[in-house]
């Protein structure tokens, strides 16, 4: 087979796809679940633009405003269905209003996790809440493409998909809006795909939806909620198997270890994530439904949190402050020395047993290893 950029570099964005004049390139799943782009030589004619056009192989720096904010939605209601502080939530429900389109990750009926485009309030709730695996994309970007000129658009996305759909339109439209969120990494959809099985056989049930940051534990210890037709399984995320291979990086993405969109090389118009540490640097923003930070990153994004910030309890705050609770904002995580061999046991073994023999290690000497690497990285 053809790669058109190295398999370990390669961040699945689909720009090569989408891009392509003779659709000879597909997305084909490989091994480890992740979806790769392969070209088919019969149909292709060689002009390069594949190539030409992926972030990856054509990256630069993009100098960013970083303005930054502490804030939440003032609806508590909306920050109970959504992630961290809600921002996201706020600025969909405007473009909304003001008939646009809103574009993010949604799961359909068989727990496949895909990027969608809607048009109404009724159905932003698929969009909410963070989804920990890489969602599917598509043919999305040539459907940006085809209504920007007449639509506001809000697409959401990691910092990767982001910089893909940049690259595939080619220049910036007043109509799009860009949101990306602070990415620890995406883990295999195999991964999830394999526990949604084992519960599903587990609990002799069809998983009808799954929320990841389910607040009913609160914001800072949120849960995950599986839910059945029967009834609901709720469990910690620092005690759910999947969470835990998920924060232990064994089962991210190649390009993942050595991502090039991090703070210095970003595409978006605002970066939002949560701002873990909030209690020690602003004790009177914290409420157990959530709490966001913003970094704004170009002029347009400036405007867009003018538009909004009446529905929003804000104030502005430090990057380092940020960064000292999100350090993925900055840096990729380490590979793990096992990761190979995870991928290796993941269709032979229980996510559980998975989840035991790959979980980061939580000792006290791990912690103080893990430290240590970080001051020196910083």
């Amino acid at each position: 087979m053809d790669y058109i950029i190295q398999k370990k570099k390669c961040t699945g964005c689909t720009t090569c796809v989408n891009i392509c004049p003779k659709n000879a390139i597909a997305m084909i799943e490989d091994s480890e679940g992740f979806k790769h782009p392969v070209i088919d030589q019969e149909k292709c004619i060689n002009c390069g633009l594949c190539k030409k056009t992926c972030p990856v192989l054509n990256s630069k720096h993009n100098e960013s405003l970083n303005e930054c904010y502490v804030g939440y939605c003032k609806d508590m209601e909306e920050r109970t269905k959504g992630s961290s502080g809600a921002i996201f939530s706020v600025v969909a429900n405007y473009v909304l209003e003001n008939n646009g389109i809103v574009i993010g990750a949604a799961f359909d009926e068989n727990n496949h996790l895909q990027h969608i485009a809607i048009n109404n309030k009724e159905k932003l709730d698929k969009l909410k809440k963070s989804k920990y695996l890489q969602s599917d994309l598509g043919n999305i970007f040539k459907y940006v493409k085809d209504n920007v000129n007449n639509k506001m658009i809000l697409f959401v996305g990691t910092p990767c998909q982001i910089g893909g759909l940049k690259a595939f339109l080619k220049k910036d439209y007043d109509n799009l809006i860009c949101i990306d969120i602070i990415c620890h990494g995406v883990p295999s959809p195999k991964l999830f795909a394999k526990y949604v099985n084992e519960l599903e056989k587990q609990k002799n049930d069809k998983l009808l939806g799954y929320d990841f940051r389910d607040k009913s534990t609160g914001w800072d210890t949120y849960s995950n909620n599986a839910k059945f037709k029967k009834d609901n399984v709720i469990t910690k995320y620092s005690e759910n198997p999947y969470m835990k291979l998920f924060l232990s990086d064994v089962t991210l993405r190649e390009s993942c270890y050595n991502c090039n969109f991090k703070l210095g090389n970003k595409y978006s118009d605002i970066t939002l994530g949560d701002f873990w540490g909030v209690k020690n640097h602003y004790p009177e923003m914290f409420n157990d439904k959530g709490v966001s930070c913003i970094i704004v990153n170009t002029k347009k994004g400036q405007n867009v949190l003018e538009l909004v910030k009446n529905d929003l309890i804000m104030s502005e705050c430090e990057i380092g402050e940020i960064v000292s609770g999100n350090p993925s904002l900055k840096i990729s995580n380490k590979r793990p020395k096992g990761r190979d061999k995870f991928f290796e046991e993941i269709d032979k073994i229980s996510i559980d047993e998975l989840s035991q023999k790959y979980k980061k290690n939580t000792s006290i000497y791990g912690k103080i290893k893990r430290k240590i690497r970080s001051i020196i990285r910083n």
